[in-house]
């Protein structure tokens, strides 16, 4: 049986790609030209986009600054990102 819905596990590579950035960021206040520093930094921001966009498509805006907003405000009609499936 599957323990998290397909929502669920998005959040959680989105918290982990979080949790890659702050750390890296932290890294890099001390080191701030290391290039491998830097590098993994790219590549966790660049995830954490890719998974941010795949989350949207499938479950609307994370934030209120991705709302759409063309011709109704779109975020209130999904669940909040931190409400549980019920």
């Amino acid at each position: 049986m599957n323990c998290c819905t397909d929502r669920e596990m998005m959040l959680r590579r989105l918290q982990a790609a979080d949790f890659a950035i702050i750390d890296v960021g932290l890294y890099l206040d001390t080191h701030p030209t290391c290039p491998h520093g830097l590098e993994y930094f790219r590549r966790a921001r660049a995830e954490r986009d890719a998974v941010l966009r795949e989350f949207e498509a499938a479950y609307g805006p994370m934030t209120m600054d991705n709302a759409a907003a063309e011709c109704s405000w779109d975020w209130v009609n999904k669940p909040w990102p931190w409400e549980l499936e019920g």
